[in-house]
């Protein structure tokens, strides 16, 4: 005997917007290892550089845009 009733369409679609939802938060919590590099050239540039911050940033956002990654402005 089946006890189940009604259409599972709901509960398939539910599951699947749960599963979207999980795998978008543990995604948007963690930064692409390719975007880790241009932080890493950020302050070399800056330690290197005497502080040129204005070179150093400019290059610091051309990295992520080419790297494909958030743009944003660089770490203190």
């Amino acid at each position: 005997m089946d006890t189940r009733s009604g259409n599972p369409l709901p509960r398939s679609i539910a599951f699947a917007v749960a599963a979207f939802g999980l795998g978008a938060a543990l995604s948007a919590g963690a930064e692409p290892p390719q975007c880790l590099h241009c932080v890493q050239d950020f302050y070399y540039c800056r330690d290197y550089s005497g502080n040129d911050y204005g070179t150093c940033s400019n290059n610091f956002m051309s990295c992520q845009m080419d790297s494909g990654c958030p743009v944003g402005l660089p770490p203190p």
